[in-house]
């Protein structure tokens, strides 16, 4: 479908088949720019009245709305989510690999490691796709950045060292919610809502891995002093 923007004088359509862009941008679930852009950009059609309004026309929109138009959604996020698995484990082996401060870890501990990652990836999609259960995904987040930390401390890794690994990972997750954030079909709000979602939930995560972190290190310098 090519879109104009076309004078609405000597049209034959019917006046109750024409809606203005704000009822129009409603039932896309866009706002009146994203709508006023894919007209410009000949997704569209627009008929201007007389007095400069653009009017939609309802069979136009629900020809739009078909599944060869739908736009990007959730599920396009969850998918790029997980599909940055062989990214983190890229980042997780270069970063064991060049670590100078701690001794690279057994096979039990990599597995360890390897899991709360994976468990931490599907939180992150979790998270953004479930929005009834955010409170109870957020906790369960908190305690795998809780089981990070610790993990980290036993290892020896110092503190600078396990924040600096752990926002490692945050940038291919970001970079997914980027990448479907830049494409004109991006429009629905909840992806719009994405990327501060998942820079929240990263935050919390990281929070619960530096406290327990410390707990750790202090309690066990705590028993080396006694």
């Amino acid at each position: 479908m090519t879109g104009r923007v076309l004078p609405l004088q000597g049209t034959i359509l019917k006046q109750s088949d024409l809606i203005s862009i704000s009822e129009a941008s409603q039932i896309l679930g866009v706002n009146e720019a994203t709508l006023r852009q894919w007209t410009d950009e000949g997704k569209l059609d627009a008929f201007v009245t007389p007095g400069g309004h653009r009017r939609y026309s309802r069979s136009d929109l629900k020809k739009f709305t078909k599944p060869c138009h739908k736009t990007i959604g959730i599920k396009d996020l969850v998918t790029g989510i997980e599909d940055t698995t062989n990214r983190h484990r890229e980042l997780a082996r270069s970063f064991l690999d060049n670590s100078t401060q701690m001794a690279i870890p057994c096979e039990e501990h990599q597995k360890k490691l390897a899991g709360l990652g994976r468990r931490l990836l599907a939180l992150t999609a979790k998270y953004v796709s479930e929005p009834a259960r955010r409170d109870e995904t957020l906790t369960e987040a908190q305690e795998v950045g809780s089981s990070f930390g610790k993990l980290l401390a036993q290892l020896g890794l110092p503190l600078t060292s396990a924040v600096s690994a752990f926002i490692m990972h945050r940038e291919p997750i970001m970079q997914a919610a980027s990448h479907l954030m830049a494409k004109r079909e991006a429009q629905g709000s909840r992806i719009m809502e994405a990327i501060p979602l998942t820079n929240h939930f990263i935050d919390e995560t990281l929070v619960s891995m530096i406290a327990a972190h410390q707990a750790y290190t202090v309690s066990h310098n705590k028993r080396d002093s006694a």
